[in-house]
């Protein structure tokens, strides 16, 4: 993909009202934009490089000032796309914003497209593309955490050790060439020196995957399911963790038909928290029940943590009873419910009966627990996730792909050695790997996914 040579201009912060929004103009005339839109206090010469300079939007064609701004000019290549780059510094209203955007478009700029502004960046070699993508990481951080893990990618540290690892390999098939050109060299490798070399990277590339897991979790939250029987109180608990009226809540049991999702920050933790249709017997629902309950079950696979809400007022079920037995092997939580209306007896026979499970004693009603419950929660994951803090982890599906292709292409190359093949057909599957981590920084990937990867940026980025 080629840059283009046009000068764009988009909105840079949030949409809506603010005390101060920016318009950036990005090219080769971003400089002559700037001076037909701009009318500097203090003369042209206020606008050196670098240097705010206060003064007024002026409209030339209506005869109009349209706001009091400030205005920097940074010349190429010492900006973030490397060509010239203006930012015009207005107040932050809506109508206003538009107006000088609208202006320096009439001025001879083009509206620039999704992350326009950051894939030039790339295309100019100022940033790989793992960094382009954690621009948009750092911009949805939910949490601390995650921006914390977006800002190392943006740092390049995750691109540091795709390309150290690119490098290892590179120097594996310099050896094959050694090998196939000078075959009677004495200083020829022998496939097990190779294999050897190709283990190690090998290492390093399954490293970065066995933090895959915890980096989407970072950036996209802990999937967490509350499972239970009809009318354990799964709804009502999941309005008391978020403390606003998500689910609907009332007396009649099955009201839950649907997954619902959404977003929870607990302890800096990103949680996306979901609601499931009680389970039970299949012949005692309905149709529409019964497809609830298959959702039910979905979502206990995909999640990472598990709530089991089971009503403490009452004996165990069959089904609760099948679910507990189903759930082995799973991150899991008893949460018996209903607490401000279940004896002492009933509680200490559930507590007694939850089998090593980690369980809590709620009212979802009443508030009792919660903070214990929330910090449950945060124990079961926080640990995890504070490997963040010093982890280059992988957070993006793409890149969990990219990795996992080279991965293969590893383990092809290593057993082919092993069983004496040619080093150099071993070599083309090297070459693959080689090409799978290109995918990573951007070395080797195709216009369409470029097109698709800035298409999620927003207008300004």
């Amino acid at each position: 993909m080629e840059v283009s040579k046009d000068t764009i201009a988009a909105i840079a912060t949030p949409m809506g009202r603010g005390g101060i929004g920016i318009v950036r103009i990005s090219g080769p005339e971003a400089r002559q934009v700037l001076e037909r839109v701009f009318v500097p206090q203090g003369g042209p010469e206020a606008l050196a490089p670098r240097r705010l300079a206060y003064g007024e939007i002026y409209d030339r064609e209506n005869q109009a000032a349209l706001d009091q701004a400030m205005a920097v000019f940074m010349p190429a290549p010492h900006s973030f796309t490397t060509e010239d780059v203006v930012e015009l510094q207005c107040h932050g209203g809506p109508q206003v914003m538009h107006a000088v955007l609208d202006l320096t478009l009439r001025e001879g700029a083009r509206l620039a497209t999704p992350g326009e502004f950051t894939l030039r960046a790339f295309l100019n070699g100022r940033i790989d593309l793992a960094q382009a993508e954690a621009v948009c990481d750092l911009i949805e951080a939910k949490t601390p955490r995650a921006a914390s893990l977006a800002a190392r990618q943006l740092a390049g540290v995750l691109s540091q050790q795709v390309l150290s690892i690119e490098e290892g390999l590179l120097h594996v098939l310099s050896l094959i060439t050694v090998a196939v050109d000078f075959p009677d060299d004495a200083d020829a490798p022998a496939n097990a020196e190779l294999i050897t070399l190709l283990e190690q990277e090998r290492l390093r590339i399954d490293e970065l995957l066995h933090g895959a897991e915890l980096g989407l979790s970072c950036r996209e939250g802990v999937r967490t399911a509350l499972l239970g029987a009809v009318n354990a109180g799964k709804s009502k608990l999941m309005n008391a963790l978020l403390q606003r009226d998500r689910a609907i809540v009332t007396s009649v049991p099955g009201t839950t038909r649907d997954l619902l999702e959404e977003p929870l920050n607990i302890g800096g933790i990103p949680i996306i928290l979901c609601d499931t249709a009680g389970l039970r017997p299949e012949e005692e629902a309905d149709e529409v029940e019964r497809l609830g309950i298959k959702r039910s079950y979905m979502a206990l696979e995909q999640a990472q943590l598990l709530l089991l809400v089971i009503d403490a007022s009452l004996p165990l079920s069959g089904s609760e009873r099948k679910l507990i037995t189903e759930t082995k092997g799973h991150r899991r939580l008893v949460v018996f419910n209903k607490a401000d209306i279940a004896s002492p007896e009933r509680l200490n026979a559930h507590l007694a009966g939850a089998g090593g499970i980690p369980s809590i004693v709620i009212s979802a009603k009443t508030g009792q627990g919660m903070e214990e419950l929330r910090d449950a929660i945060r124990k079961q994951c926080g640990d995890e996730l504070d490997a963040v803090a010093v982890s280059p982890l992988v957070n993006n599906l793409r890149h969990i792909e990219a990795l996992r292709e080279a991965q293969q292409h590893l383990e092809t190359a290593i057993a082919a050695l092993g069983e004496d093949v040619p080093c150099d057909m071993a070599g083309i599957d090297i070459e693959n790997a080689c090409t799978a981590l290109g995918k990573i920084t951007g070395t080797s990937v195709s216009d369409e996914m470029l097109k698709e990867i800035f298409s999620r940026f927003c207008l300004g980025k």
